[in-house]
């Protein structure tokens, strides 16, 4: 045993298992890579947890660990000013920012193909240059600490730790692009939401526990805010890091545009927000327990060390590997971001005349990026002074033109230019003048919003928006009186507060009878364990007690309310959640002097309200209701006597806020999966309506007909042979009719639920050639529909496909009627073949392009069409042959489908 001791070291294995581990995960991940567009953002096929973990691990590295965990130890709770900067910037890019990653990006995969989409070409090569620079810069920030922290452990030395993390890194991103990247960012989640806490955990415990590492405030240096020399650094830095601006990083703007839509990245963005304000609190706990335990440590060197000090053998090799994931999931996403910008972005398009051309080009510049940044890495930089450097390119080539742009401000690549010569001059004159480091990123920032702003003065003479009429301003007291009014417009009024209300009281429609009833049996038998134990209080109590009850009652009785007072009901339901949730819970609390029992209280109380309300209106009852319950208090009773020691008030806001999130995050998730059920099936049925109701008109049509000719042959006698020859035929063509429309009616359903399964399931499998598919489904679509003369047919090659024949017609069925619809002139559709790709095309009058990505979409409904999953369908059947189906369309001039088949290499 003691000579396995000496010779092998179980922490060193393990650190070796996980980089192998991750090489491989990635490398398998990676296979399914098939062109560009899934390198860059594959295909936007992950949903919110995933995304979310990807962008959390793609932001949180080595700077926003040992990176502020040095400056924490350094300068103190000073530190703290600039740090909250990036939660309240998160704050803001989701309540401003995301919600305007809308459909005009569809099919950009990069911040470069936005700035191109505002700016044009030329603005976005600069952009896609500066773009690489700074992923560039950040890719060699986590390689520099990789390699610190593979030098310290593995015990070689720092060029060959390089060269061994940052190898293993690059092998998987070059390969297998953001699939690759984003399989290994979940087991590096896993590895930071789980190993980061626990070495904050062990430091200060070791420390002697939180309030022993935040003691001593007048005394210990660290403690000092004000009077720190450094405050007006970090306070300039803090405005800095504030500004959305920095939403606007290659990463992270990469990850927005893997979302599926707008609100899916405002999701992650609110969740990522919370989890930077633990991730702060933790590097803050960690450094503080260091300045105890090794006040002469190394800044960078604080996090390793508690790890090889205080970490015992395995656990320690646990917490080394996760420290390199936190690194390695970092440099991961700025190294692919770097090559898709270097590659996509700047390099000539007419070097790639096919896809697998462009994947290799970038395959090839991604590593020759690696490279690069292993090279830089060596030079061992301040890591935090690169992360300013990369920022201030970051914010004047797109964070400030994609702001802007975004917010709808009418732009010009005169405002680009400008906005980056005022930001570049900025930055070179502070340098020379030698102003203080940390202000100069705020002055660059303002400089180019200055320059952006002056070309936009100059080139439109006041500020413009775009998609806004206005009208024109007259001068003196009406253009004050026009600016107070459409301020006033924007203020929140009682008739849209009660409208909000109203809406989210049908949504909860059902919780409002059963907390009535609950809370008069509560008010009864005492839940939430109140006890009799200061009689001057009592009859207080007992009335506060009676009130809850009354009110309950009144919920219990709305049906007999009168009419007039019945439109406040929504008001009077919340008044009475707030009342007998956080406003009695909080007067208990401070009456029982915080005692345990009503913190277990609080904790149900909290979780009730969360299952009762939607979030927003969690949040306001929750703070108004302890607001007032408090200064109830104060004035009914007096001043709470409540314990204010470390230990009670952390135990307070941990309650509080696990119970907030055990509630919001798994209490509700059952009923938001019921009302997304719901939605679904009322979509469902709106698209059965919308693809059946034209069968059965022409089923009534010709019932109709059927019953005048029945009405004339009742009376044969009036009749000549000849006319009742002439009936008869009707009747069989109308029979005719009836039959293939019923047919058409029962493949219509087929269809809908063949989408709603997401796979096909057919008794005729085979082989069939498109030709005849193509013949048979004009016979059949237009019996008794347009006349199909106008339809022109050229198959170069006569495609042979392999699935079901009945399907396959029904697709071209939904492709003829979304070409018939609407058309208010004469319609021709072209159907002709290139290779194994079937081109289908109308000249009608086509589609927009920001609906074009969601178009076959299941349920998809654009104001023009309606509702209907029919090319929801089509994409289903040609995903189920292998193939695949794309839509190119011009407003006012075409409509074109590609339909690409698989080839079948045995020839009919």
């Amino acid at each position: 045993m003691e000579y396995l001791a000496r010779y092998f070291d179980i922490d060193k294995a393990i650190i070796l298992i996980f980089l192998v581990f991750i090489l491989i995960i990635g490398i398998i991940a990676g296979r399914k890579t098939k062109d560009t567009n899934d390198y860059a953002i594959a295909g936007k096929a992950y949903g919110s947890p995933i995304l979310l973990i990807t962008l959390t691990v793609s932001l949180i590295g080595g700077g926003s660990t040992i990176g502020e965990a040095a400056q924490f130890y350094n300068d103190g709770l000073v530190y703290l000013i600039a740090s909250i900067g990036t939660p309240v910037s998160i704050l803001l890019t989701a309540l401003y920012v995301t919600p305007k990653f809308n459909r005009r990006f569809s099919g950009k995969i990069s911040a470069a193909d936005m700035i191109e989409y505002f700016y044009g070409y030329t603005p976005s090569r600069f952009a896609g240059i500066i773009g690489y620079f700074v992923c560039l810069g950040i890719l060699s920030i986590q390689c520099t600490v990789m390699g610190y922290l593979t030098f310290i452990f593995l015990e070689i030395s720092y060029s060959a730790s390089v060269c061994l993390s940052v190898g293993l890194l690059i092998l998987y991103s070059t390969f297998g692009g953001i699939r690759a990247i984003t399989i290994t960012n979940i087991f590096q989640f896993a590895m930071l939401i789980v190993m980061v806490p626990l070495i904050a955990s062990i430091s200060v415990t070791e420390a002697g526990g939180l309030n022993s590492i935040f003691s001593n405030f007048k005394t210990n240096s660290h403690m000092q805010i004000l009077n720190h020399p450094k405050f007006f650094d970090y306070l300039a830095l803090f405005l800095f890091w504030s500004l959305p601006f920095s939403a606007f990083f290659p990463p992270q703007i990469q990850r927005y545009l893997m979302a599926k839509d707008h609100k899916q990245a405002t999701r992650i963005t609110f969740l990522y927000f919370f989890l930077k304000i633990a991730i702060i609190f933790i590097v803050l706990s960690i450094a503080f327990s260091a300045v105890k335990l090794f006040p002469d440590a190394e800044p960078k060197a604080i996090i390793p060390k508690i790890i090889d000090d205080l970490m015992p053998p395995i656990i320690r090799g646990i917490a080394i590997a996760g420290m390199l994931s936190v690194t390695m999931s970092t440099a991961d996403a700025a190294l692919n971001t770097a090559g898709i910008l270097i590659t996509h972005n700047t390099l000539p398009a007419n070097w790639f005349y096919t896809d697998r051309i462009k994947l290799s080009f970038l395959r090839i510049f991604t590593f020759i990026t690696g490279i690069i940044a292993m090279f830089i890495a060596l030079r061992n930089y301040n890591i935090i002074s690169v992360l300013v450097l990369s920022e201030i390119l970051s914010f004047s080539a797109l964070g400030i033109p994609l702001l802007l742009g975004m917010l709808d401000l009418k732009v010009s690549n005169k405002s680009f230019w400008t906005c980056n010569v005022f930001a570049g001059c900025a930055y070179f004159i502070s340098n020379h003048y030698n102003i203080r480091e940390f202000a100069i990123p705020i002055i660059t920032c303002i400089s180019g919003i200055s320059g952006f702003m002056l070309a936009h003065l100059i080139e439109n003479r006041k500020i413009v928006f775009i998609e806004r009429r206005y009208t024109r301003r007259k001068p003196g007291k009406l253009a004050l009186l026009n600016t107070i009014k459409n301020f006033y417009t924007l203020l929140p009024r009682f008739k849209t507060a009660s409208s909000y209300l109203k809406t989210n009281l049908d949504k909860f429609s059902t919780n409002y009878l059963m907390f009535g009833i609950f809370c008069c049996i509560n008010y009864t038998v005492p839940y939430f364990m109140w006890t009799y134990q200061k009689p001057e209080n009592y009859l207080l109590m007992l009335s506060m007690r009676l009130i809850a009850g009354i009110l309950c009652t009144g919920l219990l009785v709305k049906d007999y309310w009168p009419e007039k007072i019945k439109k406040y009901f929504s008001l009077y339901w919340y008044i009475t959640v707030l009342y007998c949730l956080p406003f009695m819970t909080t007067i208990m609390f401070m009456l029982m002097e915080a005692h345990i029992e009503w913190l277990i209280n609080l904790t149900l109380a909290i979780m009730l309200l969360t299952m009762l309300v939607d979030w927003i209106s969690f949040i306001v009852i929750l703070i108004t209701g302890t607001i007032l319950g408090y200064l109830f208090y104060r004035i009914a009773i007096g001043v709470p006597d409540i314990p204010t020691d470390f230990d009670t008030i952390y135990l307070l806001i941990y309650v509080c806020v696990f119970s907030s999130l055990i509630g919001l995050l798994f209490v509700r998730k059952k009923e938001v999966v019921n009302e997304g059920k719901l939605e679904a099936m009322r979509l469902f049925g709106t698209s059965i309506a919308h693809e059946v109701k034209d069968p059965l008109s022409s089923l009534n049509m010709c019932i109709q007909h059927i019953e005048m000719i029945l009405k004339k042959l009742a009376d044969s006698s009036k009749l000549e042979q000849l006319e009742i020859d002439n009936y008869h035929s009707q009747l069989v063509e109308l029979i005719e009719i009836l039959k293939n429309t019923s047919i058409q009616g029962i493949k219509i359903i087929d269809s809908l639920l063949t989408s709603l399964k997401s796979s096909v399931i057919a008794d005729d499998r085979g082989e069939y050639l498109i030709s005849e598919c193509i013949k048979q489904s004009i016979t059949e679509y237009h019996q008794g529909n347009s006349n199909p003369n106008h339809i022109q047919i050229l198959l170069s090659k006569n495609i042979k496909f392999h699935g079901s024949m009945q399907y396959m017609k029904h697709l071209f069925f939904n492709l003829f009627r979304y070409a018939y619809k609407h058309n208010t002139r004469s319609l021709n559709i072209d159907i002709r073949t290139e290779g194994n790709i079937l081109y289908f095309k109308d000249n009608g009058r086509g589609i927009l392009k920001e609906d074009l990505p969601f178009i076959f979409d299941r349920f998809y409904s654009d104001s023009k069409s309606g509702n209907g999953i029919g090319l929801a369908f089509c994409k289903i059947v040609m995903e189920d042959i292998g193939g695949s189906i794309k839509c190119n369309s011009e407003v006012g001039k075409f409509t074109e489908f590609a339909l690409h088949f698989p080839i079948i290499n045995k020839k009919l």
